[in-house]
Formats: structure tokens, C-alpha cells, sequence
């Protein structure tokens, strides 16, 4: 049963319906292929102004004693943020994404994370270039500042930098290898303003990225879908076999 929830736009509800197979092949070859995937407008008009009148209550939970911290999981609920990550709509197009990599998630796999970026504090989180620990990440832009070409707060994403691993020590070696600033240079990667309403999907853990300078006057409110993740399930005593 594929579940059509109310956040999805019209158009992807008719195409959700009637090739929901080809939707999420699309998603994945582009994934392989260029390792950033998006759906343009998938959020429902409607349920986007919903998301951008709630940043207001929640941007001063994200920052309390001079210190900024994304909101996540459960401090997301009975927000239309957690009605996206938990939906069943989300939970099934992550599995059926993550298929031929013997993946599986279920809604305890899901973690969800709110980051609004304003002020000085919210620099901390400019240019703090990472891997995720999840196999799967959907980004959810909310508010994003206006393109300008200089501090407004762009994606950078160097894409399927390493394969998924359970190994530690390679885990290490990534991670080690991509700080190196020559390496980065060299590498593959891509920088966008990332639009509201768009529907955003890369490999966290095989993907380096982060967010580009951003004036600290500026606004920028986007969720995180994470979605299951190598150790995660090496924690749980699940070993994977992941295709070469």
C-alpha cells in the first residue's frame, strides 16, 4: 500500500499513485549517478506555510543560554516536521530507496533534526563540513535566505565520497581524508541554494557537506530526515552485506 499523506502536492499524489515505482527509480539513479537527488515543489503549498509559521515559536528553543542546538526527534513532536519524518509515506520511499543495499528502516530508524541558523551563534554550524551516520538523508528546506552568491547559506555536498561500511577503522580513514584541504579541492562536489517546498535526498553517511557562509542576519530553517545508518545497525547486532 503506497500511503499518499497530506503534505505531498497534488501533482506527486496523481504520480505517486499511478508510477510510484518509476518515482523512486528516478530517485535512485540520480542518487548513483550524481549523488543529490530532488523533487521540486513535493511540499504541499498549503502544508509549507504550515512548517515556515511554526520556525517563529521554535527558533528560541534552538537557542537558550547563548548556545544553538537543532531540535530532534521526540522535541519535534506535534510539529507538521514530525508529521513528515514518521509518516508512512516516508518511512516506505526510504526502504524502497535503500533496497538494493540489503537496507532496511523502520520508524525507530528515523531521526529527525530541526536547524535554524540565525545570528552569531548559528555560525557554529557554518562550514562544519560532515559525514552523517545515516544511510539515507532527505532535506526539507523551510526558510532559505535569498540567493545572493555570497553568505547565503549554500548546500555543499562532495557525493558518494566513500561506499557504506561497518568498518571503524574506514570510517576513520574517511573521515581523516576528508579534512584534508587539497582532497576536497580535487573532489567532485556541488554547491545550491537549496528552495522551499523542494524535497532534497543524498547518501549522508557516503557524502561529505555542510552549509556554506551565511550572514548571520539571515534566516535559514531546514529539517533533516535521517534515515537508518551503518553502525547504527551494527549497534543492533544487524551485520550488512552491502552489493560492491
Amino acid at each position: 500500500m503506497i500511503f499518499v499523506e497530506r503534505f505531498i502536492n497534488d501533482h506527486y499524489q496523481e504520480k505517486i499513485r499511478n508510477d510510484y515505482t518509476g518515482l523512486v527509480r528516478t530517485i535512485r539513479t540520480t542518487l548513483n549517478d550524481t549523488g543529490l537527488a530532488v523533487l521540486e515543489d513535493f511540499i504541499h503549498p498549503d502544508f509549507l506555510a504550515e512548517l515556515q509559521s511554526s520556525v517563529d515559536r521554535l527558533t528560541p528553543l534552538c537557542y537558550v543560554d547563548g548556545k544553538r542546538k537543532s531540535l530532534i526527534g521526540s522535541e519535534l513532536e506535534n510539529t507538521a516536521f514530525y508529521e513528515v519524518a514518521f509518516s508512512g509515506f516516508v518511512v516506505q520511499l526510504a526502504n524502497d530507496i535503500l533496497e538494493p543495499y540489503n537496507i532496511s528502516v523502520d520508524r525507530s530508524d528515523i531521526h529527525p533534526a530541526l536547524n535554524i541558523l540565525i545570528g552569531e551563534h548559528g555560525q557554529e554550524a557554518v562550514k562544519s563540513w560532515h559525514f552523517d551516520a545515516t544511510y539515507l538523508t532527505m532535506a526539507m528546506p523551510v526558510v532559505i535566505p535569498s540567493p545572493n552568491g555570497d553568505r547565503d547559506g549554500k548546500f555543499r555536498i562532495w557525493p558518494n565520497f566513500r561506499k557504506f561500511s561497518q568498518s571503524p577503522w574506514r570510517n576513520r580513514f574517511y573521515w581523516r581524508i576528508a579534512k584534508i584541504g587539497l582532497i576536497r579541492r580535487m573532489a567532485k562536489n556541488l554547491a545550491i541554494n537549496f528552495l522551499p517546498g523542494n524535497l532534497y535526498f543524498f547518501y549522508g553517511f557516503r557524502s561529505y557537506h555542510g552549509t556554506e557562509d551565511l550572514d548571520p542576519k539571515s534566516l535559514r530553517a531546514n529539517c533533516l530526515i535521517n534515515c537508518g545508518g551503518p553502525f547504527f545497525d551494527l549497534q543492533k547486532g544487524k551485520v550488512v552485506r552491502y552489493p560492491k
